[in-house]
């Protein structure tokens, strides 16, 4: 289970802290997954900063898989970076970013963090991996310490992460392999970006055509819809077409059912909200067990009765979900604790655990209407 995510100087970002474990309410046990509550939903105005957290996972997740050539330091804050370079005397943590994890495996705890600097042509500066309070390597620029012995990164690229390099090397240890496996089993789905080709960030699904896999999911997907509330109910198949010249070219197609009614359409047709919701479902059925996925506007061409629904699956299994999203109807399902506010401030984004934020919410309180009415902006407001 993913304990805590901390977020410093990414994008917009100066510090994001997104803590998982439960608070102490008694109501709304359905949204807890063993110690951690799931979803967590970060709800803020647009330009708060959501997208820049999801981002900057995003990008971690694409430092662990990524071809050597193309990985690239996090992008810090720009007025930090404008200050760096106008300064005389340089502070050069205005250049780092960093994304450091907390997450359980087997009852013990670990810790994963990274930094890189945009000094130079860009760098990682620290990473390190610990597993309960042990540290198990330390990393400074392109030399590191494991199992106490101080070594020096050879032949690679100085954005390539000691972790990656140790999980493909000839060591074979079976920590940093679980590790390795765990973070790169992480998933960000970026819905705005759906039609523009790459909006899957994810080791599981690098060059995984997206058709064949809402056709390889179809089935199960079916089964699904049948439980949701007022949700079309349909199938995805493919067959082969000859074109033409002759060539042979996949031919993807939908089958709606509604009782007797039973006709096929090419896959294209079928509306916006259909085809995100086979995709999001699709990618948590592909996705093993306590992975983390991260999907940027869930809600995105989505009905308030289908985004319920979907938390409904969420529930049932075992994969922690992060997302943004509009969509208040949502807030009428969720925990105070589940529910992070995002706020842009001179410059920074800023997050804010609702339950910290108005510790007084009870269960008969509607969440929804009073972020509505601006009540938590005043009370981030006042507590600032």
């Amino acid at each position: 289970m993913l304990k805590k995510l901390i977020i410093k100087n990414v994008n917009s970002i100066r510090v994001c802290e997104i803590d998982f474990v439960k608070g102490n309410y008694k109501f709304g046990e359905e949204n807890v997954l063993n110690d951690v509550v799931n979803p967590i939903a970060i709800y803020g105005h647009n330009g708060s900063g959501k997208t820049s957290a999801l981002n900057a996972v995003g990008h971690l997740i694409s430092l662990m898989y990524y071809p050597v050539e193309s990985l690239m330091p996090f992008v810090v804050n720009n007025f930090l970076f404008e200050e760096y370079n106008n300064q005389r005397e340089k502070d050069e943590q205005k250049i780092k970013g960093s994304v450091h994890l907390f997450f359980d495996i087997d009852n013990s705890k670990y810790e994963y963090f990274l930094e890189t600097t945009r000094k130079g042509q860009g760098s990682i500066s620290v990473e390190y991996l610990t597993k309960d309070d042990h540290t198990l390597f330390e990393r400074q620029g392109v030399s590191y310490k494991y199992k106490e012995e101080k070594r020096t990164i050879e032949g690679s690229s100085p954005m390539v992460p000691l972790l990656r390099i140790l999980a493909s090397s000839e060591i074979n240890d079976a920590i940093i392999q679980v590790v390795f496996a765990y973070i790169s089993s992480f998933t960000l789905v970026s819905m705005p970006f759906i039609n523009r080709g790459a909006f899957v960030t994810s080791k599981l699904f690098n060059n995984k055509n997206i058709n064949d896999l809402l056709v390889d999911r179809s089935h199960e997907v079916h089964e699904i819809l049948k439980e949701y509330d007022c949700f079309p109910v349909y199938s995805i198949t493919k067959s082969n077409k000859v074109a033409p010249n002759g060539l042979i070219a996949p031919q993807y197609n939908v089958t709606l059912e509604d009782g007797e009614f039973k006709k096929a359409l090419p896959l294209q047709m079928i509306s916006t909200g259909m085809s995100n919701q086979s995709l999001l479902l699709s990618i948590l059925l592909s996705v093993p067990d306590n992975s983390v996925v991260f999907i940027d506007e869930v809600d995105r061409a989505l009905h308030s009765r289908t985004i319920k629904s979907f938390f409904n699956v969420i529930r049932r299994k075992r994969i922690q979900i992060v997302c943004t999203l509009h969509n208040t109807f949502a807030l009428q399902v969720l925990r105070p604790d589940q529910v992070y506010l995002a706020k842009w401030k001179k410059g920074f984004s800023n997050f804010y655990r609702l339950s910290k934020v108005y510790p007084n919410i009870r269960q008969i309180n509607n969440i929804e209407k009073m972020y509505l009415s601006s009540i938590f902006d005043e009370a981030i407001d006042e507590n600032e």
